[in-house]
């Protein structure tokens, strides 16, 4: 058939047949070929516009509704999913903020066994219960699915019922994605005031393990701090690149970026959440001094030598954390920065989670698997043999060259040649 210029070519006499109700005039068709008006004949155009549409009308129309019915449907089931992940959001704030007002109830009492804390407790009131998050948001009006309308075959008031079906579909769809939007954003931000209240509830957890054990340590039948080797380790900044390191009585970022002996610390755990720093070469612990400075200068471990790092998130042996001072801010805490000329100094208190996202990070990475033991005070690290072989395995050969410079003079041992 040819339709406005267009030709189709049908695929059987029988479809010939099915689709010359379409002709305007019903006469039985010619064995050779059937043919309309084109264009440059007197037929009225509106007439062939009408024809040319309805031929694939009636099916395309019904194609059309029922992807707008599926789409309907799907995002029924994605608000219905969307409402039960907001419940259980819901559900873990409130948790969350049952959890922090016990752990706040727990240091109030744990900080009343002291003479100082008990009388303090009695100037001061007890935590405030929590007020209930907001509710979730649950969508106004659920979309209904709609039966697929009959489309009766051509004709112009046909095609009206269908565009205004298809309007009224289409309406449905667009205030459907409103619903997942607004639901979304909701959810958004739940999940951001969740993260929020468990890194504050983590932080919580911690200074009450350390004030249990603080008050068990100075009992009466208390076990004495005796610190264990966890390994020795390299703090570095992510920012420049540069290692922590003891000169002296200084603590500071090294002026390059080689890792040597002095950049080399023992790190010890005291007690849970309570660590403590001690340079290899100087044998002096990290703490705070009587001026509020931050110096390597004590031959012994005491209270103004705690510190904490979180070494949950390891990747390997590399895991980046701040570092708090728990002797500053009368023994609230305090985090470790760095000052202009690269030496360390007290930050921001200890507690607020905004704090702690501003603190410093430092890269913690364990050496002892790696690295030789140095055996003179400005001695660079040099990597064991079987980690060279390591990272001979996992550079390619064309960066062989660089990776030996990069590892020192260890690296340019006859290992790595042929």
């Amino acid at each position: 058939f040819r339709f406005a210029g267009a030709s189709i070519k049908p695929k059987s006499s029988r479809i010939s047949g099915e689709l010359y109700w379409l002709l305007p005039h019903k006469a039985t068709p010619a064995k050779r070929n059937h043919t309309l008006p084109t264009r440059s004949t007197s037929q009225h155009p509106r007439h062939r516009a009408v024809m040319a549409s309805t031929t694939a009308a009636p099916k395309s129309n019904r194609d059309g509704l029922a992807a707008l019915d599926e789409a309907l449907q799907a995002g029924a089931a994605t608000l219905q999913r969307l409402e039960e992940q907001g419940e259980q959001l819901h559900q873990t704030e409130i948790v969350a903020d049952s959890n922090k007002y016990l752990l706040d109830r727990s240091a109030r009492e744990i900080r009343g066994m002291t003479w100082g804390g008990w009388l303090q407790n009695q100037f001061t009131s007890g935590p405030a219960v929590p007020k209930p998050p907001p509710a979730p948001l649950r969508p106004e009006v659920a979309p209904q699915s709609r039966h697929q309308p009959p489309i009766p075959s051509g004709g112009t008031v046909e095609q009206d019922q269908y565009v205004a079906d298809l309007s009224q579909q289409l309406d449905d769809v667009l205030a459907c994605g409103k619903q997942l939007n607004a639901v979304i954003d909701h959810q958004n931000a739940q999940s951001s005031r969740l993260s929020s209240k468990t890194e504050s509830l983590w932080e919580s957890t911690r200074r009450t393990t350390r004030a249990a054990g603080r008050v068990a340590a100075a009992g009466l039948f208390g076990a004495s701090d005796e610190p264990k080797l966890l390994g020795h380790v390299a703090l570095q900044c992510p920012v420049t690149k540069r290692y922590l390191r003891s000169r002296g009585t200084d603590v500071g970022l090294s002026p390059d970026l080689e890792l040597r002996a002095t950049c080399r610390w023992a790190l010890y755990e005291v007690r849970p959440h309570v660590l403590s720093l001690m340079n290899s070469v100087s044998d002096k612990y990290i703490g705070m001094t009587f001026g509020g400075g931050i110096a390597c200068n004590s031959s012994s471990f005491g209270s103004w030598q705690q510190l904490d790092m979180d070494l949950r998130q390891r990747k390997g042996d590399v895991v980046e954390t701040p570092i708090s001072l728990l002797a500053a801010d009368w023994g609230g805490g305090c985090y470790v920065e760095c000052d202009r000329d690269g030496l360390l100094r007290l930050g921001e208190q200890v507690g607020n989670p905004e704090a702690r996202d501003r603190a410093r990070r430092w890269r913690v990475e364990f050496l002892d698997d790696a690295y030789e033991v140095p055996t003179f005070a400005d001695q660079v690290l040099t990597l064991k043999p079987d980690a060279l072989e390591r990272v001979r395995g996992a550079v390619p050969a064309v960066l062989e060259e660089a990776a030996a410079t990069a590892y020192g003079a260890a690296a340019r041992a006859p290992a790595w040649e042929e």
